[in-house]
């Protein structure tokens, strides 16, 4: 389970971004009662520790069944991750630090370089992913499409399951 979770979160947040997180800063609003419909505005997609980030690698070789053949092609797609998490990891501190001093366009400029670096990322790994998937076996190739598809499917409803929260929240204290 933890593994189809992380699928999408590092095949598409390595492989993604996927999971978003608001800013901590950004995030106090709703907890302190004052219903801020806006918060979401000031996202900052969610930072993986090294650890998980590792964990999800090792996972992800393990359960495509990576081969000793497959090593020299899954090799550069792991360092992908690798790399695209700590650009992440960087982007994310940089945007936390200069957060509090942005403006509103500031801001949005920010969260949009963000999103174009990440989606650069993505091509790049994309890019890594694509031959070592054509070395797939029909059963490795089969596994993967559903692993790719059972954690998409799990992203969006975690997702769904944030919205109604947020939605809960905000909409609790009007009830009263």
């Amino acid at each position: 389970m933890m593994f189809r979770r992380f699928l999408p979160a590092a095949a598409l947040m390595m492989l993604p971004a996927m999971a978003m997180a608001a800013d901590p800063q950004a995030a106090t609003p709703a907890a302190q009662g004052t219903p801020n419909t806006t918060a979401s505005l000031a996202h900052t997609p969610r930072d993986p520790a090294p650890d998980e980030v590792e964990a999800h690698i090792k996972a992800l070789h393990d359960e495509l069944g990576i081969t000793k053949k497959q090593e020299t092609l899954w090799t550069p797609f792991a360092q992908d991750m690798m790399d695209n998490a700590q650009r992440l990891h960087d982007a994310i501190e940089a945007r936390r630090e200069k957060l509090p001093k942005m403006n509103a366009v500031e801001n949005m400029q920010s969260y949009a370089d963000l999103v174009a670096e990440r989606a650069h990322d993505m091509q790049t790994l994309n890019s890594a992913f694509a031959p070592l998937y054509g070395s797939f076996s029909k059963k490795q190739r089969k596994h993967a499409d559903t692993l790719f598809v059972q954690g998409d499917s799990e992203h969006a409803e975690k997702q769904q399951e944030r919205a109604a929260a947020t939605q809960g929240a905000t909409a609790a204290p009007a009830a009263q």
